[in-house]
């Protein structure tokens, strides 16, 4: 931890600064040592990992610099170096955010103890922004695949919901990524630094739910050895997912509303309300409508929870955005399974496009990690597909996803060489060719195409190739923006 960790040391006494430099280089630290506070606030792009402040200087007094640092980076630990008379200031500081003081004539084992966990902390709080913005990345909307319509409305009504905090209602068949779609509302929403709180209504036995939900107290019934926070007061400041709401019992439906209209819980066993600031967000793969009507879920619950409703799409009735998605499974995939497949074969992609995919996106999913597993070639062939799927396959073709690796000429021959087509029939084909090698990319399709951008989008408009080419259609925004 030591090692590139710099320690900035700022006291306009000569003595005291040489002092502590050459303890705190002792300790394994690097160090910069500074007269004055400007100085120090001139240097802070240098990234230091905790600052030795005096208190008491000319110019810029160490609380004035104390409260320039904090506006600029509120987490680093910032330790007050105060002499006798300073003892109050040194009181002040704290309540400004200082982590530390240290009073003079400074003590060596304090200082040196003082630092190290001053250290620890300003590390462990860059980890933790770090993993949330990871997260934040994970469960960004844009990691949610698909380029046709039903999901770009998908895509807006995310963006308009997140920085909300009205109860969402994600409707949607097992595999389609309710989950998903919860998490990136979350992560990218307001409440992205509040916790995330996901809980399978089915999964939970009857007699359990309540406690799940709500919490014990120690003692409120056999083996409650312990007081307990249940998921709603875990989840307070962030974002409770309930998921397969649909399978709620009438009982827990009960309390779950109460608590939708008052805001507060209370523990199983226990007396005190407890106030929850927590948003819902709920999903099922159940027509929530049908079962109010046949009097399984309330209708006065079902209309607290379905306030602004999603619709996730079936992969089925998106068909376009396999190729898509098999292109980001590829390579999501790729390291883990230490396989450099990057492309899949024309009748592989066919038979993947022709099945219905009753599991939707999840199984999708697992057939291309299985696929990549099974392989021994650098494509998906169709003998890595389940029966199932490949039972209705074509004849082999080209790659939908061309290797980098393979020659210009190899990745153009898409057609036989004896075959006798029309000359438009042939320029369709290769067209279409060059914009899947380049991914949609349309100044080095023009240029490896040797013609012009403006000739390149007639061809494209003459031909239809924005609903024939996945990655055009990926790239149609960018690409009428271009052409304005």
């Amino acid at each position: 931890m030591k090692a590139n960790t710099l320690i900035f040391v700022v006291d306009d006494e000569p003595t005291a600064r040489i002092l502590m430099s050459k303890w705190i280089e002792k300790y394994g630290y690097e160090v910069r040592a500074f007269s004055s506070g400007e100085q120090c606030l001139d240097a802070l792009d240098e990234g230091p990992t905790a600052i030795c402040l005096d208190i008491m200087m000319p110019g810029l007094d160490g609380i004035e610099v104390l409260k320039r640092i904090q506006s600029i980076e509120k987490e680093l630990p910032i330790i007050m170096v105060t002499a006798k008379g300073s003892l109050e200031l040194a009181v002040k500081s704290m309540k400004l955010g200082a982590y530390d003081y240290i009073r003079k004539p400074i003590d060596r084992s304090r200082l040196e103890t003082s630092l190290r966990k001053a250290v620890e902390k300003y590390s462990m709080a860059k980890k933790i922004t770090r993993l949330q913005k990871e997260l934040g990345q994970t469960y960004s909307f844009h990691n949610i695949v698909g380029k046709t319509a039903v999901m770009e409305k998908v895509f807006n009504q995310i963006e308009k919901v997140t920085d909300n905090n009205i109860n969402v209602f994600i409707q949607g068949e097992s595999g389609t990524g309710k989950e998903l779609v919860a998490r990136a509302i979350h992560y990218q929403g307001s409440r992205q630094d509040g916790p995330f709180e996901a809980v399978n209504c089915g999964a939970i036995p009857e007699n359990l739910q309540e406690s799940e939900f709500f919490g014990h107290e120690k003692g409120a019934f056999t083996g409650a050895i312990r007081s307990q926070a249940g998921k709603i007061e875990v989840a307070n400041g962030g974002t409770l997912f309930l998921d397969e709401v649909g399978d709620m019992s009438p009982s827990l439906q009960v309390k779950l509303l109460r608590f939708l209209e008052t805001r507060t819980i209370e523990r199983v066993g226990g007396r005190k309300r407890i106030s929850v600031d927590v948003r819902i967000i709920s999903a099922t793969n159940k027509m929530l409508k049908a079962e109010t009507e046949s009097g399984n879920f309330r209708e006065d619950l079902y209309y607290r929870l379905m306030v602004y409703p999603i619709n996730i799409p079936c992969l089925r009735d998106r068909k376009e955005d396999i190729p898509v998605l098999v292109r980001h499974f590829l390579d999501k995939y790729m390291k883990e399974t230490k396989k450099d497949i990057r492309s899949v074969d024309h009748n592989t992609m066919e038979a993947l496009i022709a099945y219905d995919w009753p599991g939707n996106v999840r199984e999708l999913e697992n057939v291309i990690q299985r696929a990549m597993v099974t392989s021994d070639s650098e494509r998906l062939e169709i003998s890595t597909l389940p029966s199932e799927i490949s039972d209705g396959s074509s004849s082999p073709g080209h790659d939908c996803f061309p290797t980098e690796e393979k020659s210009e000429n190899e990745e153009a021959e898409t057609y036989s060489p004896e075959e006798v087509a029309p000359l438009s029939t042939m320029e369709k084909r290769v067209m279409l060719n060059a914009l899947n090698i380049t991914r949609g990319n349309l100044a080095l399709t023009a240029k490896k195409l040797e013609i012009s951008r403006a000739t390149l989008y007639r061809k494209i408009d003459k031909y239809d190739l924005r609903n024939l080419s996945p990655f055009l259609r990926k790239n149609q925004a960018a690409m009428e923006a271009d052409n304005q």
